[in-house]
């Protein structure tokens, strides 16, 4: 039987016999897939100066490693790296959209940004990345005094960590 699922993370839906492993759209943990019936819409978060800062730098940056995965998959010489690449693309441009939404601000355009000819190299930079996004954002949940900025934080922390083994894998 066909049932209806959101993430509580992105609200994205999700239509199958039973929740995802992953959020197929932004890659968050079961954990965070919920019935159609159980989603909570949070929207807007009324936030601190130091969460509103911290939203605005972890958007550049989700904002950034679109555009560098993007690169990366339009130069790839390969099916899997390719895959890879535009996988964690759409996934960082699914997180951008997690946390304009959560500022109240509309999402900015991709920028076009430079990346390398070679897969070795585009790994390592993307190992490098999701470190980064990694550290900050276990520092944004550790501080944030908003439960859905930390609930957020948390989420994007784990999906990251996905990332950075699955870029150490192929590097």
């Amino acid at each position: 039987m066909m049932r209806a699922f959101r993430c509580q993370i992105c609200g994205d839906s999700y239509l199958g016999a039973e929740s995802p492993d992953r959020c197929p759209f932004c890659g968050a943990h079961r954990d965070y897939i919920k019935r159609a019936s159980e989603w909570i819409d949070h929207g807007q978060v009324e936030l601190s100066e130091q969460s509103r800062r911290d939203c605005e730098r972890a958007l550049d940056l989700e904002i950034n490693n679109q555009a560098f995965y993007a690169c990366a998959a339009g130069k790839t010489s390969d099916q899997i790296s390719e895959a890879f690449f535009k996988r964690l693309s759409k996934q960082e441009g699914e997180h951008a959209e997690v946390l304009s939404e959560m500022m109240g601000v509309d999402e900015p355009e991709v920028p076009s940004v430079e990346c390398s000819d070679d897969d070795a190299e585009n790994m390592r930079d993307a190992h490098e990345r999701e470190s980064r996004a990694i550290r900050l954002y276990q520092q944004i949940a550790r501080r944030a005094p908003e439960p859905r900025v930390r609930e957020v934080f948390l989420a994007l922390t784990d999906i990251e960590s996905e990332h950075l083994i699955i870029s150490s894998i192929y590097r």
